[in-house]
C-alpha cells in the first residue's frame, strides 16, 4: 500500500476533494493543499464562500480550482457532484471529509432534531461519502481518504454528548474501513483535534460555558493543524491527534475510566443544574 500512496507526499497535481472547504478547518486545508501544487474541489452549501476559496486556491497553486454547491446530507447530491467531479476534473486522488457541525449543551436537553442533524453531517454523510470515493480509490489502485473525527471522540467532556458520539463513531468507522481498503492502495487517515481556533465554537457554544472553561493556549491554529495533515498524508499514519496528550488521555480513560470522569468534571467544574434541562 504504502509504495502506492508515497505519490501523495508532494500533492502536486493531485485532486484533492474537500466537503466543508468553505470556511474553518476545511478551507485552511484546501488554501495548504493548493500551496502544495494541489487541484483543489471544494464543496459546502454556500456558493458565494466557495467561489472565494476557490479563487484564492487558484492565485496560490497556479491550477484549476473548483466550487461546487452540496448538501451533504442528500445522497442524491452527493452522487451528482461526484459524477460531475469525475467528468470534469477527473479521478479524486484524496478525499477530505471536514463538514461538521456541533452543538455543546446537556444531552437530556437537547432535541431529537439537533442530535439528528449533528449525526446526519458529522457522521452519516462521511460514511457515505467516504464509501462512494473509496470505490473509485480501489479502481485507480490508490489515494487517501481523511477523516476529521475529534479528542471529543476519545475524551469526553460535559455538554458533548451527541457530538461526541458522533466522531466517535468516525474514528471506529475509519478503523474498519481501514482495512478494507489498505491492499487496495488506500490510505485511511483519522484526524482528532482539540479545540481549534475557528468560528465553529461560536455556534456549537453560543452561550460560551465550554470554551470559557478552556485555556486560550490549548486552541490549535487551523493553519497549523492543516500543516500537519499533509504531512502526514502518503505515509502509515493511522491518526493525527492534536495535541499530542489526545492520545494519552484517551487511553488513561479507557484504563481508569473512574478517575477520569472525577478529573474531567473537575477541570470543566461541572454541576449539572435542572434549570438548564
Amino acid at each position: 500500500m504504502l509504495k502506492r500512496v508515497k505519490v501523495l507526499r508532494f500533492l502536486r497535481n493531485e485532486v484533492v476533494l474537500i466537503t466543508g472547504g468553505s470556511s474553518g478547518i476545511g478551507k485552511e486545508l484546501a488554501l495548504e493543499a493548493a500551496r502544495r501544487g494541489a487541484i483543489v474541489v471544494v464543496t459546502s452549501r454556500n456558493q458565494e464562500k466557495l467561489d472565494q476559496v476557490a479563487r484564492q486556491c487558484l492565485l496560490l497553486s497556479g491550477r484549476p480550482a473548483f466550487a461546487y454547491v452540496m448538501d451533504a446530507t442528500s445522497p442524491d447530491q452527493i452522487d451528482e457532484v461526484l459524477d460531475k467531479i469525475q467528468h470534469q476534473v477527473g479521478g479524486i486522488d484524496v478525499l477530505v471529509n471536514s463538514a461538521g457541525l456541533g452543538e455543546f449543551s446537556p444531552a437530556a436537553g437537547q432535541s431529537y432534531k439537533t442530535m439528528k442533524t449533528m449525526t446526519d453531517v458529522n457522521l452519516l454523510a462521511l460514511m457515505y461519502i467516504s464509501r462512494c470515493v473509496a470505490r473509485r480509490m480501489m479502481d485507480q489502485g490508490y489515494g487517501a481518504i481523511i477523516n476529521m473525527g475529534s479528542a471529543c471522540g476519545k475524551i469526553p467532556t460535559p455538554n458533548s454528548a451527541a457530538y461526541s458520539a458522533t466522531k466517535a463513531g468516525v474514528i471506529q468507522f475509519d478503523n474498519v474501513l481501514r482495512m478494507e481498503v489498505a491492499d487496495y492502495g488506500v490510505q485511511v487517515l483519522t484526524v482528532n483535534p482539540g479545540p481549534v481556533s475557528t468560528p465553529f465554537f461560536t455556534k456549537a457554544d453560543a452561550n460560551g460555558n465550554y470554551r470559557s472553561h478552556l485555556p486560550k493556549w490549548l486552541f490549535i491554529a487551523p493553519d497549523e493543524l492543516a500543516r500537519r495533515v499533509w504531512n502526514n498524508v502518503g505515509y502509515k499514519t493511522r491518526e493525527i491527534n492534536v495535541p499530542g496528550y489526545v492520545a494519552y488521555l484517551g487511553w488513561a480513560y479507557q484504563v481508569i475510566p473512574g478517575l477520569g470522569d472525577w478529573a474531567i468534571k473537575k477541570f470543566f467544574d461541572f454541576q449539572q443544574n435542572k434549570n438548564e434541562l
